[in-house]
């Protein structure tokens, strides 16, 4: 690739002008290497020039760097890199290559019950509070970045899982679809928190039933900004022991729960990396409201914020920053309908085996790391390429989380609600491919517990 010095020299040097920021060259070919399955459509949305455009002499590398992060954003690829070079006209040839996985998995999948490992430790780590069963996922459909997915699983509970997303409806590529439809039932589940941890019922019959179906229309205008609208429907049944033992499950004693939703989501996002960023911001904002029918059972609304930072601070260090705050709006909210902190990144570090369940809450991690490892090791015995190329990252952290949730008074004896909690500790993340990222922390709480936490998932 020819660098901006030699740009510059060339021109110089052709005399075309000393003033270099003034300068433009046109965009005369784009080419992409590669993509065996995924159409060239697809690619060239996410680009913000076409041939014919033109692009200041001064942007060049950092226009080409943005765009190959876009393309790296649609989860379709181990890895793209991208190129250069100038013509003998002035003009400039691009080129992206791309490094395609693995599209379609039909897989046998085992997993933990619980919320994460910490949980499921704490219960006994037995075979009972497993799921297991088969997955099949096609993530680029028809070579559109169209996803199909079923899931069929047993265990701790049945469930039968469909979706279909086509993230471009238009010829213009700003609309996409999405479908899902779920059918659950469990012997085994959560019926309240007490002491600031799930409280399980168990049976040889099925304590819960659940349905639940869904359209979503989501609206992609620039690069960066989505925007989407979902509507939901969700019938659920639970057993009579489980309406006696918290009566404010479904509230008054109810056994069954029918309600419609509506949602409308904003997210901006420009990171460097969906699944592992270092570089950039994410806001996310959404209002909820739940309970559209005369006869639906519940009728609230809750209002989320979200907003993430990344930073890079030079010599392989980054911090990241989120806050996240989530408000509720209407009158006594059913338990099931209620989710404070403690699922998913949604919780303070070194509380891994806590729930704190509330109406509205305020959440805020900071996380400092260092790149030790970026590199793609190959295994030359492999023949498949989508699986003989490996990326990984290996990241020591520092973290620092706080937290506050509101919760109504209940005779449960939760007492981490309606008061400020806090975590920090000491880490690891290991980042590999196909959007893997595995975490080992060493949290200490405001409560001066130490304790060792491990996770898979996404950062925020």
């Amino acid at each position: 690739m020819r660098s901006f010095c030699q740009m510059v020299c060339f021109l110089l040097l052709t005399g075309i002008s000393k003033d270099i920021s003034a300068q433009f060259m046109q965009v005369d070919s784009i080419q992409f290497i590669g993509n065996e399955k995924t159409k060239k459509s697809i690619l060239h949305r996410e680009l913000d020039f076409v041939i014919g455009d033109s692009m200041a002499v001064a942007d060049v590398d950092k226009r080409i760097e943005y765009n190959r992060r876009k393309l790296m954003n649609t989860n379709l690829f181990i890895w793209v890199k991208s190129d250069y070079h100038q013509l003998p006209n002035g003009h400039l040839s691009i080129k992206f290559e791309f490094l395609e996985q693995w599209y379609i998995l039909a897989y046998p999948v085992f997993q933990l019950a619980d919320r994460n490992l910490n949980d499921w430790w704490s219960r006994g780590h037995t075979m009972e509070r497993t799921i297991y069963g088969l997955h099949f996922i096609h993530t680029n459909f028809r070579g559109r970045n169209e996803k199909l997915i079923f899931r069929a699983e047993t265990g701790f509970t049945n469930r039968l899982d469909f979706s279909y997303t086509n993230p471009y409806i238009d010829k213009k590529k700003t609309l996409g679809l999405s479908l899902n439809t779920t059918y659950a039932t469990n012997k085994s589940m959560p019926y309240a928190t007490m002491h600031d941890t799930l409280s399980y019922l168990n049976s040889d019959k099925n304590l819960r039933e659940r349905w639940s179906g869904s359209i979503a229309l989501k609206r992609r205008i620039w690069f960066y900004d989505f925007q989407t609208l979902e509507l939901k429907y969700t019938h659920t049944i639970v057993s009579d022991t489980i309406a006696k033992l918290n009566p404010n499950y479904f509230s008054s004693g109810k056994t069954e729960q029918n309600f419609a939703q509506i949602a409308y989501t904003y997210s901006y996002d420009f990171r460097d990396f969906s699944t592992y960023p270092l570089r950039g911001k994410k806001i996310d904002l959404g209002i909820y409201k739940y309970g559209l029918l005369p006869s639906d059972q519940v009728n609230f609304m809750e209002l989320t914020g979200s907003v993430a930072y990344f930073f890079d601070l030079g010599s392989k260090f980054f911090i990241t920053s989120q806050m996240k705050a989530k408000l509720s709006i209407g009158g006594q909210i059913p338990y099931a309908n209620q989710r404070g902190l403690g699922y998913g990144s949604e919780l303070v570090r070194g509380y891994e085996l806590n729930v704190i369940d509330g109406t509205s809450y305020f959440l805020n991690r900071n996380t400092i790391k260092f790149q030790l490892v970026n590199k793609i090791f190959k295994i030359p015995f492999l023949a498949i390429k989508q699986f003989n190329q490996i990326p990984i990252a290996i990241y020591p952290t520092a973290f620092v989380d706080l937290a506050y949730v509101q919760q109504a008074p209940n005779e449960f004896k939760n007492s981490l609600a309606n008061r400020w909690i806090s975590g920090a500790g000491l880490g690891f993340d290991v980042v590999t491919y196909y959007n893997l990222v595995c975490k080992i922390g060493f949290p200490v709480t405001n409560g001066t517990k130490l304790g060792m936490v491990i996770g898979v998932g996404r950062e925020f």
